[in-house]
């Protein structure tokens, strides 16, 4: 249904209230927005009649017959209607932003709780339509604003706020769901970082720091003191620096140690019913041994590493851009790569004079996300196994690598690496059984 437009003035828009509506596919209401009190093009569109609406401008209300949306193109650039499918997650106020170019969503949120905006091009379509437009932050238990991108969008967009879940446990960050493109957009890497491809990934949390030796040893001695078997002891060059010399089967059993240890769901089973917890020997796992639906600890993906490691940003080289220097990671400055600058060899804070050169964990910015270190200070143990072609046939939705091979995944570069193994789309590999001085990990948490 469409109505007339009315004349633009220099006044800002501004809605009345429209009343109550009582069913129906289109509200009575409707005529009465159509008076000079609007100054800008409104379009009005009806909606599935579950959905809850509301109209925003100066003055807004929910419509509770969920049968109209307005946009007002004047105020905000591209316009702006926000249809949501929660009361709680109601919008009090809007307002533009960088000239027009982004938009601020105030609404009242609730402790404990991670929210997100969502985008569509129209309503009334199904769910398809609404897809991830970038924005997400924790509830505060009052009002809570959140910034989205508008230019590119189009004559009109629509708006809406949902709920990811819970907030990110302590010690973690909470890594929304959405697309990126994976893989080394430059061409300038190695050819199983090809093709470039798109990637959806569901929202998950995501330890904020490498797991140090601090943690791995509280963890361990609860382990050796159960029914666990042998768990190495691990180095590092103190408590707060990053944990090394751990295998990837060792670090997969500390992962179900420290859910249990917690009263958490452990991930990792040696059989594909999952009855039988992954406690001790060697043990090849495959996709059907992993409760990936469980509240306990466990190995990042490689998709969700790259996705988190990026930190919102998109084509860029390292989680902060494009370039790179020791006042921004802990990595071996080669001063062979034309993105690398600043002081050359081990970074001058943490060469000390003996093997690792490790640095204590959060020593550097964090990503867009609040992940520290996602370059450099030590790789990190992923969940996949290794494939070098794996990428021309990877699933877009959730991948979770090839299904058996004899290495598995790591990823970040580290201390003992240049920039070129740094960048956020190298990828590195070694036997399950392996470990080294500048190989660690950090885990992930299903919501």
């Amino acid at each position: 249904m469409r109505f007339r437009r009315t004349p633009r003035s220099s006044e800002a828009p501004r809605i009345r209230r429209l009343g109550s509506c009582s069913g129906g596919s289109v509200c009575n209401a409707a005529p009465s927005l159509w008076d000079d009190e609007l100054s800008s093009a409104v379009r009005l569109q009806t909606l599935l009649p579950e959905e809850d609406v509301l109209v925003c401008g100066s003055v807004y209300k929910r419509l509770s017959c969920a049968v109209l949306a307005a946009m007002l193109v004047a105020e905000l650039g591209v316009g702006a209607c926000w249809a949501q499918d929660a009361a709680k997650f109601e919008i009090t106020s809007v307002s533009r932003a960088n000239e027009g170019e982004a938009v601020h969503l105030t609404f009242r949120s609730e402790r404990d709780m991670i929210y997100r905006v969502e985008g569509s091009p129209a309503l009334g379509a199904g769910a398809e339509r609404w897809s991830n437009a970038g924005a997400s932050a924790a509830g505060n238990g009052g009002a809570l604003t959140l910034s989205v991108a508008t230019a590119g969008l189009g004559d009109q967009y629509y708006f809406r706020i949902t709920s990811e879940g819970t907030v990110a446990p302590p010690g973690f960050v909470f890594i929304p769901a959405g697309a990126f493109e994976m893989g080394d957009s430059f061409v300038e890497g190695l050819s199983h970082e090809l093709p470039v491809h798109a990637v959806n990934v569901s929202a998950f949390f995501l330890q904020a720091t490498e797991t140090t030796k601090a943690e791995w040893d509280e963890v361990r001695n609860w382990a050796v003191e159960t029914e666990y078997g042998l768990i190495v002891e691990g180095s590092g060059k103190g408590t707060d620096h990053p944990v090394h010399l751990v295998t990837w089967y060792d670090v997969v059993k500390w992962c179900n140690a420290r859910s249990e240890k917690e009263g958490l769901t452990p991930c990792y089973y040696t059989d594909e019913e999952r009855t039988e917890v992954y406690r001790s020997g060697n043990v090849d796992l495959t996709h059907g041994t992993v409760r990936w639906d469980a509240d306990g600890y466990r190995l990042p993906t490689e998709a969700e590493w790259e996705k988190a490691a990026r930190g919102g940003l998109q084509g860029r080289r390292f989680p902060w851009g494009d370039t790179i220097s020791h006042s921004q990671a802990n990595f071996w400055n080669a001063g062979g790569e034309s993105y690398a600058s600043g002081t050359s060899g081990y970074p001058p804070d943490w060469d000390e004079g003996f093997f690792p050169y490790t640095s204590p964990v959060g020593s550097f910015v964090p990503n867009g996300y609040g992940l520290f270190d996602m370059t450099g200070n030590v790789w990190e143990w992923c969940w996949d196994s290794w494939h070098g072609g794996y990428y021309a046939d990877s699933p877009e939705e959730d991948p979770l690598g090839p299904d058996d091979g004899s290495f598995r995944v790591f990823r970040g570069g580290s201390w003992h690496n240049d920039a070129f193994r740094g960048r956020v789309a190298n990828r590195g590999w070694s036997l399950p059984w392996g470990g080294s001085g500048n190989l660690g990990f950090r885990t992930a948490r299903g919501q």
